[in-house]
């Protein structure tokens, strides 16, 4: 999901709603932690070695970590937290990728920096970011390899992915008969009146899937017009247009409406709500996204960084953020038996290689033209 909504914004627990929230290009294969020579085997080299760097003990500590509201909670980075009992992160809260990549390019240097995938290539072309040296992550090789991958830049780990999400259509099963596995649900003629749009250029690139384009995230203006075409005709179907996931879910509730978009958490809240609801798995693709941790090149603590990125990459980080906040985690060795089944299912916790079939956000190099016909689309 491109990133105005939520990750596109505000907070953890609003990005539960339209977990679009942004970014990726998933790959597979696994890249190796350095060995002993200071090269990875899947060659990615350290950015820096330890003899360019004084010794922790001299490090300030006291990092300054730029991330998501909520979560700046000690159960993410609670091996940190045993590790230095004596050092609390300070945290600056970040509302998108595109923001917090203006306010970095503006010149503000925290240690650490949590955007989505669709935006690393960017912030590493600024060149205030450096890789990891993943052999000092010890829980690096539990992370799912395919999100692993699009942290890979130039054969080094710049970028560690830490969570993610899936969108895809949802619908009431006691309601909606769909034709087909498609996001074509959500121009369902049949069912005009009771489907919801939710407000985002995203409407455009999922539209380019279903007419079969290929760079639906870089559509040509032939491609455009076909789509904006395409949006104004179909929004005839549409009952309203929605902002939020807690707006889809009351009515969807209320019955006012049976076909939306929609994450998998927000399916998992709505079966617990007692909903008869399919979040569908369409032959297109379901939406994807990750976000993950970058270092900067001015970090005065290279070391405490890694150790703060290593607590958050571990399954008993991961665990809390499934049950806490309805999103995925890249480590892979949750114990899935302590996860709600509905959950499970919703993210296929249980098929790491699932997430290789889905669209992971990439970037939108026409971004203003996408805004300018979506506005185009919603006052037609």
């Amino acid at each position: 999901m491109s990133e105005d909504l939520n990750h596109k914004g505000e907070s953890v627990l609003r990005r539960v709603d339209f977990l679009k929230y942004a970014a990726l290009v998933v790959g597979t294969g696994v890249a190796a932690g350095c060995g002993a020579g200071g090269k990875s085997e899947g060659g990615a080299a350290p950015s820096t070695t330890q003899v360019d760097l004084p010794p922790v003990e001299n490090e300030p500590g006291k990092l300054l970590v730029f991330d998501w509201a909520g979560y700046e909670k000690p159960q993410l980075w609670s091996e940190y937290k045993a590790q230095y009992p004596d050092q609390k992160p300070k945290f600056t809260f970040l509302t998108g990728s595109p923001q917090a990549f203006s306010k970095i390019r503006a010149g503000f240097s925290p240690d650490l920096t949590h955007p989505c995938n669709a935006y690393i290539q960017t912030f590493v072309d600024l060149g205030v970011m450096q890789p990891f040296d993943t052999s000092r992550l010890s829980h690096f090789s539990e992370l799912n390899p395919s999100m692993v991958k699009t942290g890979q830049i130039d054969g080094h780990q710049f970028y560690i992915p830490t969570d993610w999400g899936l969108n895809a259509p949802m619908y009431r099963a006691d309601k909606v008969d769909p034709r087909e596995q498609s996001w074509n649900i959500l121009y369902d003629e049949r069912y005009a009146g009771k489907i919801v749009w939710h407000d985002h250029t995203d409407n455009l690139v999922i539209n380019g899937w279903v007419h079969g384009f290929s760079n639906a995230n870089d559509m040509s203006d032939e491609q455009l017009a076909i789509v904006r075409a395409d949006l104004i005709e179909k929004k005839k179907v549409v009952r309203n247009i929605v902002s939020s996931e807690t707006e889809l879910a009351t009515v969807l509730a209320a019955g006012d409406a049976w076909i939306g978009y929609a994450s998998a958490s927000g399916w998992t809240e709505a079966k617990k709500n007692g909903l008869d609801v399919v979040h569908m798995d369409p032959t297109e693709g379901r939406q994807a996204y990750n976000c993950g941790f970058l270092l900067s090149k001015e970090t005065k603590n290279y070391y405490h960084a890694h150790d703060y990125v290593n607590a958050w990459s571990s399954a008993e980080a991961g665990q809390w953020l499934i049950e806490n906040y309805g999103l995925g985690h890249t480590n892979t060795s949750v114990d899935l038996s302590k996860i709600d089944p509905l959950t499970v299912a919703a993210y296929k916790l249980d098929d790491p290689a699932a997430l290789a079939t889905a669209n992971f956000d990439k970037p939108l190099p026409r971004l203003k033209e996408y805004s300018k016909i979506w506005d185009e689309i919603k006052a037609a």
